[in-house]
């Protein structure tokens, strides 16, 4: 069995564990440490491939659950090899990774206790949303989570288009309430409010933006990096695309 350290940049801002395939991952609240244990795995690099992906889910649930995003870079990290009754056998110091912390939390440290996790692809790309500085960059990655969500719901028959995978999983998780959809919406200024709400949502997440950054056809609308109206109707829509990326996972970790 194996336990193996990563160093965070600044102190974790709050307690946490996040039970995982056997695994426990373990950050302490004022440490600059997030633990991986229990890892059974025959060597160290089998162990540090279980421990990456286990701090890697519990990253990604931490950051869309609890607004805390942190993330994995160039830096250190440690193994301890463990018997069956714990008693540590050996110990070794890596440089390579290290995590590092984007938020602090004022006031004493929150323990949110035992967390059953489970992963969760969506929750990486909506990690990865919130760790851009672009905001091209924060838009796809959102956008990709609802999608990736949006697909385990409904999936497209052939001859439909594409965004309807996203309206149909806006129906079944809002469940016809779109009151805080909608007050969201008015938000961005391209939102009508005199059509359907949900229309309007998937109007400005899948055609106004989706569609616009992913493509450069001169005979079609597009965004264009360093065009400052372009970025601006991108900064519009992100909180928006943020909110129903949330509520996606949500209905991901209750329901799917």
């Amino acid at each position: 069995m194996w336990k193996v350290h990563f160093n965070l940049v600044s102190s974790a801002p709050f307690s946490l564990k996040y039970d995982i395939n056997g695994m426990t991952v373990e950050l302490m609240g004022g440490t600059n440490r997030i633990s991986v244990e229990t890892i059974d795995a025959a060597n160290q690099n089998a162990a540090f491939e279980k421990a990456l992906d286990a701090a890697t889910c519990c990253l990604n649930y931490i950051c869309w659950k609890y607004t805390a995003p942190m993330t994995i870079n160039n830096g250190k990290h440690s193994f301890e090899e463990v018997d069956s009754g714990g008693k540590t056998l050996g110990y070794t110091f890596v440089v390579t990774l290290n995590a590092k912390a984007s938020i602090v939390v004022d006031g004493g440290y929150q323990n949110f206790g035992s967390i059953k996790g489970k992963k969760s692809d969506a929750a990486s790309y909506f990690r990865k949303g919130c760790s851009s500085v672009d905001p091209f960059d924060q838009f796809r990655n959102f956008y990709s989570a609802i999608e990736n969500i949006s697909s385990k719901i409904y999936e497209k028959k052939s001859r439909e288009p594409e965004k309807i995978e996203v309206e149909r999983a806006l129906a079944v998780i809002f469940g016809g309430n779109y009151q805080s959809l909608k007050e969201l919406g008015l938000t961005v200024p391209i939102f009508n409010v005199k059509e359907n709400t949900e229309s309007e949502v998937v109007r400005i997440l899948y055609n106004a933006n989706r569609c616009e950054l992913n493509h450069s056809k001169v005979y079609k609308d597009k965004k264009i990096p360093f065009n400052p109206q372009d970025e601006k109707e991108v900064l519009n829509s992100l909180p928006l695309a943020k909110f129903v990326a949330n509520k996606f996972l949500e209905y991901e970790e209750s329901s799917l």
